[in-house]
């Protein structure tokens, strides 16, 4: 499939996603008017002459159906989730599915003088902030300084999502890190307001507030599965409420609300997540004997450098992205592309995809899970073939 085929179906899901987060604000911010007209244009031009709705009005009759039965592309050759996405519900409602492929499949929209088109502030960040700007706009803070810095800001960007201002402080100065103006306070729908406190629960997974929605709990990145119910037995005790769903695996607990600062949502979507798997697969990697680790190497020209004492060495990128195709659009630095091990479905169409390309110093690619990764180290290690 042309890359090309691809990276139009995420314009269309993009421009549909704001145009659907637009209308559900239309009532309150005038803007939302205009937003829907740009991404009428942006819909049309992505598709065939004549094709797709005519005006902005019918677009919007058409967002609470499937993307596939009102966008003439070719989903045969595309994930079938894009083609089933369903925008708006009930009229005023985003679906939980258009979360989902906000986390997965943004692109990013330019203006004509090159610039990132943002839509105005107003809009939500998960619907107008890519991985790219989040980089362009975070990096910009952090790459100023020393490899070291850069290192130590990534850490505590992917460690500490979240902290009142002292303990943050005392993390900055205890890793050494740059200052960063990314942590802000909680976003209201992460936070149960009681009768004399707030509070808060953290995924298990990457401790960031989850979502608090109906009564229920969850973490908004579509691979943490974390699912929890509130109780409002403690409502008027002064307590928070109890949690359901918590198993031996899966568990969280109540956190007072009151001075806590969480990084924003975009950066923790595209570097604290993402960064859970780099970084354990860095600390794994440090505590094997004869393996030398850079991290983010060379101000993360790649997200890990691998040297052994026998001479061998490799540059890793990892990867989570819920389509190979979003890989192979943008191929990474690295020559070796590691996927989380609950992307290994992946594995054999990013390896096809990636086969007939180089990277820039013109490597071949090689595609692991994080466990076969480990496997292949080990393996050379031992001074065995990997």
């Amino acid at each position: 499939m042309p890359s090309g085929e691809h990276a139009t179906a995420r314009r269309v899901v993009t421009a549909a996603l704001r145009a659907g987060a637009a209308w559900i604000h239309r009532n309150e911010e005038e803007r939302a008017w205009r937003e829907l007209s740009r991404m009428h244009g942006v819909i049309l031009a992505c598709l065939p002459i004549g094709a797709g709705p005519a005006t902005p009005s019918e677009m919007i009759d058409c967002l609470p159906q499937p993307l596939r039965d009102w966008a003439p592309l070719d989903w045969s050759l595309l994930p079938e989730d894009m083609g089933d996405l369903i925008v708006l519900e009930n009229d005023n409602e985003l679906t939980e599915q258009a979360f989902d492929a906000g986390m997965s499949y943004l692109e990013a929209l330019y203006q004509d003088d090159g610039r990132f088109e943002l839509g105005g502030m107003w809009l939500p960040a998960w619907v107008r902030q890519t991985a790219e700007q989040t980089e362009r706009t975070t990096f910009r803070q952090i790459r100023s300084g020393s490899q070291a810095d850069y290192e130590a800001a990534r850490a505590m960007l992917t460690e500490v999502p979240c902290g009142t201002e002292q303990a943050l402080i005392e993390e900055y100065s205890r890793r050494r890190a740059p200052r960063m103006d990314v942590y802000e306070a909680i976003p209201k729908d992460r936070i149960f307001q009681g009768k004399d406190a707030s509070w808060w629960w953290p995924c298990p997974q990457c401790t960031y507030p989850m979502v608090l929605r109906g009564g229920q709990l969850r973490c908004e990145y579509p691979s943490h599965q974390g699912r929890f119910g509130l109780l409002q037995d403690n409502a008027n005790k002064g307590k928070p409420p109890s949690v359901t769903g918590v198993s031996a695996r899966s568990k969280t607990a109540a956190v007072r609300a009151e001075g806590v600062l969480c990084v924003n949502w975009a950066v923790w979507r595209y570097i604290t997540c993402p960064g859970l798997v780099e970084v354990a697969l860095m600390l794994w990697l440090e505590r094997q004997p004869g393996v030398r680790v850079e991290r983010w190497e060379n101000m993360d020209e790649w997200d890990i450098g691998v040297y052994l004492e026998n001479g061998w060495s490799g540059r890793v990128d990892v990867k989570d992205h819920k389509a190979p195709q979003t890989i192979i659009d943008r191929p990474p630095t690295g020559e070796i592309v590691v996927v989380p091990n609950y992307r290994s479905s992946q594995v054999n169409a990013l390896q096809a995809g990636l086969d007939p390309l180089r990277t820039p110093d013109g490597r071949q690619y090689a595609v692991f899970t994080v466990n076969r990764f480990k496997a292949a180290v080990t393996k050379r290690l031992k001074g065995e073939p990997a």
